[in-house]
């Protein structure tokens, strides 16, 4: 208390005809916060106001941290629908009937588009929201595609072709590639097929059942949770899978 009483003693001698009483002694506590939070957990004083700094930071700290989740959540959700809503409202119309290689050369171009986007913009929203539309085309197009190798695309040193196979797999789940798509999703270094990579697994996995996927799976996952921004897209995806994969 020697800070308080010295502080009680600065304002004494400054205003000495200021009636120190016990609405002055809180304001003067409120003052001296920073550093009493430091060293003490609490004051009770004269007539009962009881000052308690760390559980209100700790309360303050919460309250920051569950507004970040939800506004993190919110641009989350806000990308899926965007792509949605770009997806049905896609210039790349094709019909059940449509020739299958006309839609691969449709999902080629796709692919090109992105792979020259990203060298040639710069990130940001921008560059974001087209790359938005161009997977919402991959979605409409790539089921329509017969056979595709998606082994040799996921690996590709191509962007583009990568992001072109997790099309596939997000409008069209297949639980046999739950292996290769995992390997997949782990070892990409760009954030937006990353993002998305794991909205395909938690696709997958709703697939194949959260049951059958090994333990040792749901390791390597929670160790390139580690590796990932805690704030990023990525890592809100991949959460969401983990969660549905935890059950203790």
């Amino acid at each position: 208390m020697s800070l308080l009483a010295a502080a009680l003693a600065v304002a004494h001698v400054i205003w000495p005809d200021v009636k120190i009483d016990t609405i002055t002694v809180g304001l003067l506590v409120v003052a001296v916060v920073p550093w009493l939070g430091d060293v003490l957990e609490s004051i009770e004083l004269p007539g009962g106001p009881r000052f308690e700094f760390r559980r209100l930071e700790d309360r303050i700290e919460a309250a920051e941290a569950r507004t970040t989740r939800l506004d993190q959540e919110v641009d989350g959700v806000a990308a899926t629908a965007r792509v949605a809503l770009a997806a049905a409202g896609s210039a790349e119309r094709v019909d059940d009937t449509a020739d299958a290689r006309a839609a691969q050369a449709t999902m080629e171009r796709l692919a090109s588009e992105y792979t020259r986007l990203r060298r040639t913009e710069a990130g940001g929203p921008a560059r974001t929201a087209k790359q938005e539309r161009i997977f919402a085309d991959l979605l409409r197009v790539t089921p329509h595609i017969p056979t595709l190798d998606l082994r040799t695309m996921l690996a590709s040193e191509d962007p583009g072709t990568r992001l072109s196979a997790h099309a596939r797999l997000y409008a069209v789940p297949d639980a046999t590639k739950f292996d290769l798509l995992v390997d997949a999703v782990v070892r990409e270094q760009l954030p937006f097929i990353k993002y998305w990579g794991f909205n395909v697994l938690d696709r997958v996995v709703d697939e194949l059942g959260a049951d059958q996927v090994p333990v040792g799976v749901v390791r390597r996952l929670r160790a390139c949770l580690a590796t990932l921004p805690p704030g990023s897209d990525e890592a809100r995806s991949l959460r969401r899978v983990l969660a549905k994969l935890t059950t203790d």
